[in-house]
């Protein structure tokens, strides 16, 4: 019978094969065991599959230790009753990749957005020390889950239920700062617990784009970096631990057409997949809160918080819209900016963050050509 030992040393040989896995984590990925912290989840076809039965027991170990991601929880979303994933343990490949960028040395001290599972704590924990790891999130059932976890492994790394958006204050300053949720836009708190040269690794994610960025404290109360290619797709940063729900009209918004207004587009909205194109419309339209696909007629929509909505029919390119907003217009302005710049790819954009002035999204240089973003 194969060992969890054994499958987890075949799976840092595959993140090492993928050229993800630093050396300096490889310990902590072949002697922390991932099951532990997984003792069951979902599969994408709502099947859970659980450990402690027997019977699935040789299943379960092998789909723990393979590179991918795994449902450990679901709730019901209000309204609609559907379930909704509200927790996972990361695919190892990318949570090898955000610990590379995250540039750890032994002597950091590590604040972690989204506990979780908490195994990516104990992979901090296990080779930083417990004391040097601190790890947050909204839903406190899942932070005593991951604390008797650690317990039960021999690590005991402070963890607490409470917003992530607001940090650790009583823990600061923080060497590192490492986000597995996603988020609009970084929280300023994250930059003020950072310390002197520190680093925040995060998925900056919209309406029509996710991306991992890289951080650097350039001075105080100011964090600067690129973006990187590589997508997170994280589960959002969410204000109740009871429910799925970024906002409380996701699961019961109605795209109204009683007063929608009507024209046609030059601008196909398969091209928001580009993730320039995607980053520079997320920049010019910030408070894009969600993306739908229609079937009938096949059909591309997005919401932004204040209820205005447009749906751009893909075969016709007819577009209609609705509410005190003309969405698809402003969608339009910034794709015309992303081709006049010449189309510029993800890698060439950066983000500055200021505790001062917010966000702002650039290309090629800081001091360079700043994405336009609307008046607060």
């Amino acid at each position: 019978m194969v060992t969890w030992q054994e499958r987890a040393r075949a799976l840092a040989d595959d993140l090492a094969a993928l050229g993800a896995l630093d050396p300096a984590w490889r310990e902590a990925f072949e002697q922390v065991p991932r099951h532990v912290f997984v003792p069951r989840f979902y599969r994408p076809d709502g099947i859970l599959v659980d450990g402690t039965d027997p019977d699935m027991r040789g299943q379960w170990l092998d789909e723990v230790y393979r590179d991918d991601s795994l449902t450990t929880q679901r709730l019901a979303e209000p309204g609609s009753g559907r379930m909704v994933p509200t927790s996972s343990s990361t695919r190892p490949s990318l949570m090898a990749w955000m610990l590379r960028m995250l540039d750890v040395d032994d002597s950091h001290t590590i604040l972690e957005i989204g506990t979780g599972t908490g195994y990516n704590a104990a992979l901090l924990a296990h080779r930083l020390g417990d004391h040097r790891v601190t790890s947050i999130d909204i839903d406190p059932d899942l932070v005593e889950a991951a604390r008797i976890a650690a317990r039960g492994i021999g690590l005991t790394p402070y963890l607490v239920a409470g917003d992530g958006d607001k940090g650790v204050p009583e823990r600061a300053p923080f060497d590192r700062v490492l986000a597995t949720c996603a988020v609009p836009m970084i929280p300023t708190q994250w930059v003020a617990q950072l310390a002197d040269r520190g680093i925040i690794v995060a998925d900056v994610r919209a309406a029509t784009s996710s991306s991992l960025v890289t951080l650097h404290r350039t001075a105080e109360g100011i964090a600067e970096g690129r973006f990187h290619r590589t997508p997170g797709y994280f589960m959002w940063l969410r204000p109740r631990a009871d429910d799925p729900r970024r906002d409380e009209q996701e699961s019961n918004f109605v795209y109204d057409h009683t007063a929608s207004r009507r024209s046609t587009t030059w601008l196909d909205p398969a091209l928001l997949a580009d993730s320039g194109l995607g980053l520079m419309v997320a920049t010019s339209v910030p408070d894009l809160v969600q993306s739908v696909t229609f079937t009938d007629p096949p059909a591309y929509g997005l919401r932004t918080c204040d209820g205005s909505w447009a749906k751009v029919e893909t075969d016709s390119k007819n577009v209609i819209q609705a509410g005190q907003r003309s969405v698809w217009n402003e969608i339009e302005a910034a794709a015309r900016r992303w081709e006049q710049l010449g189309k510029p790819n993800l890698s060439r954009f950066g983000l500055t963050v200021s505790i001062d002035s917010g966000q702002q999204v650039w290309l090629d240089d800081a001091d360079g050509y700043h994405v336009p973003r609307p008046e607060a």
